[in-house]
């Protein structure tokens, strides 16, 4: 046997030099005839047993039979056994077990293997003692799994794993021949890493570290050009995150170099290829040069013809090859490459596994080529294929996330456009599966900046399924699929502001591990569920704490929606629900798609009726916002250093303010007229006291002002409008208005105003001596006051006052970061108060805040839906209502509006009872009579929300 042995494996390493297969199949049979002559318990067995598995794992690698990696398995678990703890041989076994469930798992997916990989690396580890000259290598080996799918990614293995390979750069000494080799393993994991989470500080780290590798390694050396290509890889994969030109072209060279430095025959050369063809293929969609795409459908044909019929990889070559024919028939409108395109997409899929997590992605390939040919043909077959072919994608059980939620919503779009030639209940499928995919994609162990990034795809999802459900004349159905779609990441960070006393009440042991959980996820760090993404080191070891613990209140809410009677725990609200958000007045949901814009007029609890906006349309909605934008930008109303210090900019002396007026026209005929015809009678039997209206706009329409509505004169006096019908207010969503309806405290002995102001100037800010005239005119209404004023205000400060204090009035500047939403925030004495400062601190009860700085409700333009913005961050924290403002406000205006606020709001030094969004409208009123009605952009901004 052990003759046998040492033949076996001359012949497997004669077999790793020259790749030829009957050495290989010639050392499988001496090993196993080895096995078969050595009795059990022989000191030789695990010897023997170890190099037969290791050897027949290598024949499943090329071969790719599934009954060799199974023996494989089964002869290195015997040799794991049958070695004596001690053994110095027991880790590499171990090792070699592990890697071998690894590699089952990335080709079969079986989630058993990944859980048993782990556990075998874990072992290895273990066994290896501290110290030990080769424990940095053994360390270097645990490549735990992370071909997961997202749905049941246990993110803790490649939390774990970067761990483990960090631990190994430190116990690596400067210049060891194995420093570029665990380089590159840790670029790996942080790559994969960021394909799993989306982080940026990830592909940074991956791409860093891919370039140690690559300095590290000499030319010449035969590892240096596939560091060179994974660090191409990386910065291609950051690209398609940041766009950056510097990126891109970095992939195409470090490819192009790698492929034109790989010898003919190289197994690789075939892969690198496609790498270089999708870099090329990804600079000509984003900058157009028409040379791009042309080598791109080289470099993919080079690919296939590289590798003979039936290679394991050949599917995934002509996936990308059909991908780069329709990028050239956009560009050409040549009929052959968008039937070349379909032809390699539907072979790509047809041989695909229906388990196979590339499934989903080349079904949705084809589904897009034969929607397009569709475009162009006006097939009705391909229309029908494409729509089922994208619900097949979205319904890919491996498939990963972003592609399935992409398929759902391209084949709703789809079927909604073409709804006359097909069913409903395809469309009403597709818009579910949506909704569904919807929560993965804003994941909770994503930081909020990556969910917010995710949700960049599902920017319209709510209000196309809103119009959908219109069109089938399901009202109700809109308004939950409205309310799905809208705030996203609010609606999971209210979460853990949610009671559970009922759940404590039947089960307190699981209550008590739920609230451990959501204390743990909403602590301050940098791991937590407020962590924005970013990092000042990208090498910086990251804490893997926060995914874990994402998991982990996955599995508890699921434990408790199956207990009787907490089947909805922490779900959406379902339709009866929403209705009573219409119980203090009525509610109007604006929905502005492409499809169709229309009106859900909530009139009361259980009345919803729908309103037609034939007159108006999304591409209006756009110019108006566009217009608005110009005007703002044209008066020095955007200006982020300006602020409430803003001046008109008028070179021919016209009246800037004009430009509102057809604005304003066009917003009250096509929007707000037909909503009031549907409230006739509501607003007859209560214009003594003033219906108050809360509007939910969607789309372009966030960004505009409804409540100031109507038609004006040349002299500023309205002909109609509708603040002389109704008290106008917003709400980011229903859910919002359903929260903010605490019962009103009128008086409590507790009652006070934290007043922040800051007048001085800093910087490049302006100063703001109106804020001081802010703050006597509070004081002239009430002595309740908590002052902090100029070097007072800081962060820490502010959000302790607001801990202690029932209102809060903070006049300063503020910022809207359109870049990084979660940044915006209020300037302060120390630095910015961040929207991510104020919805981790949470202040339940909390009835007030008037927040007199510029641009407090102003949003994200990329993703209108998500609220993101101070006043509804103020909201979320547990205000009960919010004064904020939609754009820059001048520091002379302000003073007038907080004086008649509080004139309102307060009696006595005390609460009044009176709503404040009543008090605002009378305020505003006020301040229109002071300055002229034609100074538009003085009175419009200040909107109440809640």
């Amino acid at each position: 046997p052990r003759l046998l042995t040492i033949i076996g494996n001359l012949l497997f390493h004669r077999f790793e030099d020259s790749g030829n297969i009957a050495d290989l199949e010639l050392a499988i049979k001496n090993l196993e005839y080895a096995v078969q002559l050595t009795p059990e318990g022989h000191e030789d067995l695990p010897h023997i047993l170890s190099h037969f598995g290791v050897v027949l794992i290598n024949r499943f690698k090329r071969l790719k039979k599934k009954e060799d990696i199974e023996q494989a398995i089964i002869y290195l678990w015997r040799s794991v056994k049958l070695t004596k703890d001690g053994d110095s041989s027991k880790t590499h076994r171990l090792i070699d077990l592990a890697h071998t469930f690894f590699t089952r798992f990335t080709h079969f997916g079986e989630p058993e293997d990944n859980r048993n990989a782990a556990l075998y690396y874990g072992l290895a580890e273990q066994v290896t003692p501290h110290g030990h000259v080769d424990k940095p290598s053994f360390l270097a080996k645990l490549e735990h799994p992370f071909s997961t799918p997202l749905e049941h990614v246990e993110v803790t293995d490649i939390d774990q794993d970067i761990a483990i390979h960090e631990r190994t750069l430190q116990l690596t000494p400067a210049g060891h021949p194995e420093m570029p080799t665990r380089l590159k393993i840790l670029g790996d994991l942080s790559f994969r890493r960021f394909e799993r989470l989306g982080e940026t500080v990830d592909i940074d780290r991956a791409i860093l570290n891919h370039d140690r590798a690559v300095k590290l390694t000499p030319i010449g050396h035969p590892e240096r050009l596939k560091y060179l290509g994974n660090l191409g890889t990386s910065h291609l994969a950051r690209f398609q995150r940041l766009e950056e030109r510097q990126d891109i072209d970095q992939a195409v060279s470090n490819h192009m170099y790698t492929v034109q430095s790989l010898p003919d025959g190289h197994p690789d050369k075939p892969d690198w290829h496609t790498a270089l063809g999708v870099s090329y293929l990804r600079r000509f969609e984003h900058f157009g040069a028409f040379a791009d795409i042309q080598k791109a459908i080289a470099n993919h044909h080079c690919a296939i013809g590289l590798v003979p019929v039936g290679h394991p990889n050949m599917l995934r070559y002509l996936s990308h090859l059909g991908s780069a024919f329709l990028a050239r028939f956009h560009c050409l409108r040549y009929h052959a490459d968008i039937e070349q395109a379909i032809v390699c997409h539907q072979h790509a899929a047809q041989f695909t596994p229906d388990d196979h997590p590339t499934r989903a992605g080349r079904l949705a390939n084809l589904a897009n080529s034969l929607s397009i040919r569709f475009s162009v043909t006006g097939n009705g077959a391909d229309m029908f294929q494409a729509v089922m072919t994208f619900r097949w994608s979205s319904l890919s059980p491996n498939g990963p996330p972003s592609i399935r939620f992409d398929s759902a919503i391209q084949g709703a779009r789809l079927a909604h456009q073409n709804c006359c030639n097909i069913s409903s209940n395809m469309i009403t499928l597709a818009y579910k599966t949506a909704f569904k995919l919807l929560p993965r994609m804003a994941w909770f162990g994503l930081s909020i900046d990556s969910r917010h990034h995710e949700l960049f795809a599902a920017r319209s999802l709510a209000c196309d399924a809103v119009a959908a459900a219109i069109f089938l004349k399901n009202h109700r159905k809109a308004l939950g699929w409205f309310e799905l779609g809208r705030s996203i990441v609010w609606g999971q960070i209210l979460q853990f502001q949610n009671p559970v006393k009922k759940l404590h009440a039947q089960n307190p042991l699981l209550a008590k591990n739920l609230m451990q959980v959501a204390v743990e996820l909403g602590r301050d760090g940098a791991d937590n569920i407020f962590y924005t993404g970013s990092k000042s080191d990208p090498l910086e070891p990251a804490a893997p704490k926060h995914p874990q613990l994402a998991s982990k209140w996955a599995i508890l809410v699921e434990e408790v929606r199956n207990l009787p009677g907490f089947d909805r725990f922490l779900l959406p609200k379902d339709d009866c629900e929403l209705l009573n958000a219409a119980r203090d007045g009525p509610v109007v949901v604006l929905n502005i798609s492409k499809h169709a814009c229309d009106a859900l007029v909530i009139k009361s609890p259980s009345m919803v009726e729908y309103v037609s906006l034939h007159n108006f349309s999304y591409e209006k909605a756009q110019q108006l916002r566009d217009s608005v934008r110009a005007i703002l930008s044209h008066r020095g109303l955007r200006d982020r250093y300006n602020g409430r210090h803003a001046e008109p900019v008028l070179p021919d002396g016209s009246n800037g303010d004009d430009a509102f007026r057809p604005i304003l026209a066009e917003l009250w005929n096509s929007v707000v007229v037909p909503v009031v015809l549907c409230l006739k009678s509501t607003l007859l039997t209560t214009m003594k006291d003033c219906v108050h209206i809360r509007w939910c706009p969607t789309g372009p329409l966030v960004f505009l002002p409804i409540h100031a509505a109507g038609i004006y004169n040349a002299d500023g006096t309205s002909t109609a409008c509708i603040s002389d019908l109704a008290v106008s207010s917003y709400a980011p969503s229903l859910t919002a208005l359903l929260n903010s309806f605490q019962p009103a405290v009128t008086k409590r002995p507790s009652f006070k105003i934290l007043a922040v102001i800051q007048p001085n100037k800093s910087g490049r800010l302006s100063s703001l001596p109106g804020t001081v005239e802010e703050l006597k005119r509070i004081q002239h209404h009430t002595s309740s006051i908590q002052k902090l004023e100029g070097p007072e205000a800081t962060v820490e400060g502010v959000l302790t006052g607001m801990e202690e204090c029932s209102w809060v009035h903070l006049a300063c500047h503020g910022v809207q970061d359109m870049s990084r939403p979660m940044e915006s925030g209020l300037l302060l004495h120390d630095r910015r108060l961040k929207l991510s400062d104020i919805i981790q601190k949470p202040l339940p009860n909390k009835d007030f805040a008037f927040l007199s700085a510029c641009q407090t409700a102003t949003g994200d333009h990329n993703r209108p839906e998500e609220a993101v913005h101070l006043a509804a961050g103020m909201l979320l924290a547990g205000y009960r209502g919010v004064v904020a403002t939609m754009w820059c406000i001048r520091d002379e205006d302000a003073p007038l509006v907080t004086d008649s606020l509080y004139g309102y709001l307060l009696k006595d030094g005390q609460p009044s009872g009176v709503n404040p969004a009543a008090a605002l409208h009378i305020a505003i009123r006020k301040l229109r009579e002071r300055i002229g009605f034609e100074k538009f952009s003085s009175w419009v901004p200040f909107i109440y929300m809640g």
